[in-house]
């Protein structure tokens, strides 16, 4: 028997045991493109577990802190559960894979620091856990500038949508402002057949109806998919070209914002869950999932803002109901959990608490269960206090007094989505100046217009589209609004109505004319900076925004003689036409140029003098 080691070399071995063991440790796998703006995505090797089984993702928290030292900027990131790491591919329902996904917003060094814990329920609650092991639970990137053009509509060349204090978001990036105009139908998007685990819960009979299976196939767009662009195959076999395609005729058509949800079953299409059952709220289905990614990322890059409604009026107290009449039910904040974790890197998004959350009906009775002010407040202060980036947070509902002015100053929530039949542009105005008043200015936007029975009907049935550009679109961004979403409609033709709207292009003229006010607004109006001020135009119905001694703006509803009250103002101002209906370059009249302290006269439009003009006022 040979002699034993003596205990410096015993411990000397046992060092260098424990370095081998340390150097020979898997690494955590950082993949994406490593640059500002861009989604990085780190990937580590945890405990086997299952999407079937609910304790996956109950009693699992990943949390990762990003730290950037020369600046000192951290954000704390939640992470999820992956399966094998590729289920959008696989369909893989288990595996040992555990991500995070963050979007950095600075060039040079980024540090990392994973921590995985397992207890009962601490997905959803702030207890300790008990540490597990994950691979490379530590580490570092080099992040170099953004290879976008800064002029494109991809999102990474400009960077986050944030609020920033004002009536509309900013880019974190570029420094522009952003106003919407986008599509609020169909709000079952995501009920697509070419999506795993996707079908329609109800096949309910008596709404509008695709087929036998009531999902969305997106034909009409297939031809609108491009060959380099994302496509798999689900469960099924059924590709994804519909839906991509989708969104490349949205970004096409220049529409810069989409309103969805991901939660659609007990309302109105009973399709869309991110569950692996419908009936269930705690086994996510991560192939789902994994698609879902790939079509938001598509928007993304496609210039397409989300507009994320996280329930349904039907469904907006079901996790309390579930849960015995909790007031914030755990289910709800996992389920919370899960769309931060996956979804909150993206850099053009906004949360919305609910669709119609509170809408009565005409008897005063509660369409939907209701939630409470104090729920809305802790839901929305829940998300905000776990979403790094700070996303927006909004709620959608007709203007009622029991719903915003209580919200009115609240530091978690941003701003009303309105659904409304008619008086837009006066009902944003009084939205804007109750935020003001109560000391946080809300993004206030337009996002079910001309009312849930008929929307915006098919071009075939208002091939001018007069009321929807004066009153909707010109009528909200006149009033200082971050925006507009055109909702189809529930009483429309059958197939293109809301739920069943599978063919974008039978709007197409709203969608030009749409584009048309998003470009002018984008490119000539420095609206972040403006006010409503209709009581300086001289003429009925007509519209006024400014920025007092820089820009005025005045928007003649149907043509005429246009005169606006420069009393109290100062300078001298150049004098623009321009063409709501046709767009084009900014024209002239023989009143080319006013001087400010009185009432001036604008003149005649330059052609079509009983049609709508915008007339632009800029200091010379």
């Amino acid at each position: 028997m040979p002699a034993p080691l003596p205990s410096f070399l015993r411990q000397l071995c046992a060092l260098s045991a424990l370095a081998l063991t340390v150097s020979s440790a898997p690494a955590a796998e950082v993949s994406g493109d490593l640059s500002q703006w861009h989604t990085i995505e780190i990937t580590f090797d945890g405990p086997h577990r299952s999407e079937a089984v609910p304790a996956t993702f109950w009693d699992h928290r990943l949390t990762v802190t990003f730290d950037h030292p020369v600046s000192g900027t951290k954000y704390t990131v939640p992470g999820y559960f992956a399966a094998d790491g590729q289920a959008g591919k696989t369909h893989a329902k288990a595996g040992n894979q555990w991500r995070v996904r963050f979007t950095p917003d600075q060039i040079g060094t980024w540090q990392y620091q994973a921590e995985l814990v397992t207890g009962e329920r601490v997905a959803v609650n702030d207890a300790p856990g008990t540490p597990v092991k994950i691979s490379g639970s530590s580490g570092s990137f080099e992040v170099a500038a953004s290879p976008v053009d800064p002029s494109s509509s991809d999102f990474r060349g400009q960077g986050r949508l944030e609020y920033v204090g004002k009536h509309h978001m900013r880019f974190a990036g570029s420094g522009r402002y952003f106003i919407k105009g986008g599509a609020g139908s169909p709000e079952n998007f995501l009920a697509f057949d070419g999506i795993d685990g996707t079908y329609d819960f109800a096949l309910t009979p008596e709404f509008p109806s695709l087929g036998a299976d009531q999902l969305h196939h997106y034909g009409p767009h297939r031809e609108d998919w491009r060959a380099d662009d994302p496509n798999w195959l689900d469960e099924d076999g059924d590709d994804a070209k519909g839906i991509i395609g989708l969104v490349n005729y949205l970004g096409d058509q220049g529409l810069n914002s989409i309103y969805l949800m991901p939660f659609t079953y007990a309302g109105d299409g009973n399709d869309i869950w991110p569950w692996v059952d419908p009936t269930t709220r705690d086994a996510f289905d991560v192939s789902k999932l994994a698609q879902w990614e790939w079509v938001f990322s598509h928007l993304q890059h496609r210039g397409v803002h989300i507009h994320m409604l996280v329930t349904e009026t039907e469904n907006e107290n079901l996790f309390e109901l579930e849960d015995g009449g909790a007031p914030f039910a755990d289910t709800r904040k996992l389920f919370y959990r899960e769309l931060v974790a996956r979804f909150g890197h993206h850099l053009a998004l906004s949360w919305n608490l609910g669709e119609e959350n509170g809408w009565t009906d005409d008897k005063g009775g509660q369409r939907g269960l209701g939630n409470t002010t104090a729920q809305r407040n802790a839901f929305a202060q829940f998300i905000r206090d776990l979403d790094p980036y700070d996303h927006p947070i909004k709620i959608h509902e007709i203007e009622i007094e029991e719903i915003y002015p209580q919200l009115a100053g609240f530091e978690a929530f941003e701003g009303p989505a309105l659904q409304r039949h008619k008086d837009y542009n006066q009902i944003v105005i009084d939205h804007i100046n109750m935020s003001v008043a109560a000391g946080r200015p809300w993004l206030v936007s337009m996002d079910e217009p001309l009312g849930w029975e008929f929307g915006l009907r098919p071009d075939v049935d208002d091939p001018t589209r007069d009321g929807a550009r004066k009153d909707v679109l010109w009528g909200t961004f006149m009033a200082g609004g971050s925006g507009v979403e055109w909702y189809a409609g529930w009483q429309n033709n059958a197939p293109t109505s809301d739920l069943s709207s599978e063919d974008l292009r039978v709007r197409e003229e709203m969608w030009r004319q749409t584009r048309i006010a998003l470009d002018f607004f984008h490119t000539h109006v420095p609206f972040a900076h403006m006010r409503a001020v209709n009581e300086l135009v001289k003429s009925e119905g007509d519209y006024g925004l400014a920025k007092a001694d820089h820009t005025y703006l005045v928007y003649l509803r149907d043509g005429g003689t246009a005169a606006l009250d420069l009393s109290d103002a100062t300078g001298d101002y150049a004098v623009q036409w321009f063409d709501p209906r046709n767009g084009g370059d900014l024209q002239t009249t023989s009143i080319t140029s006013v001087s400010a302290g009185s009432i001036v006269e604008l003149g005649k439009p330059p052609s079509e003098t009983d049609q709508d003009w915008a007339v632009l006022l800029t200091r010379r």
